[in-house]
């Protein structure tokens, strides 16, 4: 993949038509099933920064969990947060600087969320 994307390690729990569950430090999520050892295997998430939404609408997206803001920093035309996802910091979420997008602060608690066709499951 090229650019920057976000690796959350984790099991695969179950594979069906083209998508698997994954859990991540307790926490289930759901992505496709790209390249992976099969269900009982270790699996690396990978998704890319533009795709996770910040504080999702109810049943926007599937994959929902608890973030904390660890860093944000202001790149002009973007806006680059890293957050702790399921124990992982160095996870990366950039949007838009824009009106109408929301602005974080550090030491914030946020949800962020994302679809399962963004998230690829890949060997470990």
């Amino acid at each position: 993949f090229i650019g920057e994307n976000n690796r959350l390690d984790g099991e695969v729990l179950a594979d069906s038509n083209g998508y698997c569950t994954v859990q991540v430090n307790g926490t289930q999520v759901q992505a496709l099933s790209v390249n992976h050892n099969g269900v009982g295997g270790k699996t690396t998430l990978s998704l890319r920064p533009e795709r996770v939404f910040i504080e999702p609408s109810e049943g926007q997206c599937p994959n929902m969990v608890q973030a904390a803001v660890e860093e944000v920093i202001y790149l002009g035309d973007h806006v680059r947060t890293r957050i702790n996802v399921c124990g992982h910091e160095e996870f990366v979420v950039k949007t838009p600087n824009s009106a109408g997008h929301v602005h974080l602060n550090v030491g914030q608690n946020i949800n962020v969320g994302w679809l399962p066709d963004d998230c690829r499951a890949l060997d470990a």
